[in-house]
């Protein structure tokens, strides 16, 4: 088992294989690298990089071995506005007519220009433009499609058809759903109420997204939401509520593909109540016993990261004070529940996992040598455990690293 960080010529020298600059900019900062599965089986990374005139470079490349090496990167989109936070991870799926889709959350007006133009970036003159900071006042969620395997990319547009100004629509998840088309939910503000957010949801039909629908009137406001497609086409959403701050996991689900949802159901009754938003909603997974979710709660009882079934069966708490940032893979014998940690060194993090398989739970392991890991997102392929992270480094300009563990 052996790290391997991205562009770095000792790797690639190990691995004979070319990664194409991938990592190795050290003008650049690196974040939110994820992991899927394409319909070939093979493996996609998609990561951002933010370059020294703060535009942020959304690109792609692919593993044909597992995610041992990856191949050329190619860009999707680029624009000082894109959001790269890890409580609203930019999307690569793969709808079943072969559509690629991208789905990533965008500050401000969508820069017609800004569209990809076949894997070559724009060169842009003048002045460095000014790149968005603190609170966001107004942010869209939008889609790209490519109809040539990820080497060209429409220009993005947003998936809302409400196109109110000065609106926060972000914290969304999104997937593909039993019939082929893509299922993207997320919080907006709500009119009139600063800081207060519904949840919604809105469904692809061909290459555009139709009305959305607004599933809670008032939930936890700053919290990711996990989406879920099962193993039986059942799509599954879990978020958090807030129930007079009691801000518990919920769960609805919908048998027809995102037309109706089942009411609202707490998954687990944690009973945590806290005058805030903990900036930590739920992760998921389809695994061999059944769905899997986790999620992180400060209730005195037992504080910690938590896994459970679908049923709310609770199979563990991580009560290690440092443990955060969970992410659940999915595969067909097992699930892997991944996640960070303090390290042996004081100052360094360290990315641990658990197998989940019918019979339980395996002990924590730490995944190799991943000092300063963080951010970190799984998918197994095969019988192989792949990981994306960045890695911390100094003048907060991260970097990227993946490893690929045999199961």
């Amino acid at each position: 088992m052996k790290i391997q960080l991205l562009g770095l010529m000792l790797s690639l020298a190990v691995t004979g294989a070319s990664a194409s600059g991938i990592g190795g900019d050290t003008t650049r900062t690196y974040a939110i690298p994820t992991v899927s599965l394409t319909p070939k089986g093979t493996v996609a990374l998609s990561w951002t990089e933010k370059d020294d005139r703060n535009i942020v470079h959304y690109y792609w490349a692919e593993s044909k071995d597992q995610g041992r090496t990856f191949g050329e990167k190619k860009q999707i989109f680029e624009s000082p506005g894109m959001s790269g936070s890890r409580l609203m991870r930019p999307k690569l799926l793969f709808k079943k007519d072969g559509t690629w889709a991208a789905v990533f959350a965008l500050r401000g007006d969508v820069p017609a220009a800004a569209a990809s133009t076949g894997g070559h970036e724009h060169h842009h003159g003048g002045e460095a433009p000014k790149a968005p900071s603190g609170r966001p006042s107004d942010l869209q969620i939008v889609f790209s499609l490519s109809k040539d395997q990820g080497k060209t990319w429409s220009a993005p547009a947003p998936v809302h058809a409400d196109r109110t100004p000065k609106v926060v629509r972000g914290f969304f998840d999104a997937t593909v759903l039993a019939n082929g088309e893509i299922g993207v939910a997320y919080l907006r503000d709500i009119d009139g109420r600063p800081h207060e957010r519904d949840l919604r949801f809105v469904t692809s039909s061909g290459d555009t997204f139709g009305g959305e629908t607004v599933l809670d009137p008032f939930v936890c406001d700053c919290c990711n939401i996990s989406l879920l497609v099962d193993d039986k086409g059942i799509l599954n959403l879990y978020y958090r509520e807030n129930q007079e701050n009691i801000r518990d996991i919920a769960k609805m689900t919908s048998s027809d593909n995102g037309k109706t949802f089942s009411k609202p159901q707490i998954l687990f009754a944690d009973n945590w109540k806290i005058n805030g938003c903990p900036h930590s909603g739920p992760t998921s997974a389809a695994g061999p016993g059944g769905n899997v979710i986790s999620w992180f709660s400060g209730t005195t009882e037992s504080p910690g990261i938590r896994l459970v079934t679908q049923e709310g069966k609770r199979l563990l708490v991580i009560a290690d004070a440092s443990a955060k940032n969970m992410y659940l893979a999915a595969g067909s014998k097992s699930a892997a529940l991944l996640w960070e940690q303090q390290g042996t060194e004081s100052d360094q993090t360290v990315l641990a996992y658990r197998t989940v398989k019918k019979d339980g739970v395996s002990e924590a392991k730490v995944l190799g040598k991943t000092a300063n890991g963080t951010n970190a997102s799984g998918v197994i392929a095969g019988n192989r455990l792949v990981v994306a992270y960045e890695v911390k480094n100094s003048r907060n300009k991260n970097t990227l690293a993946f490893e690929s563990v045999e199961l």
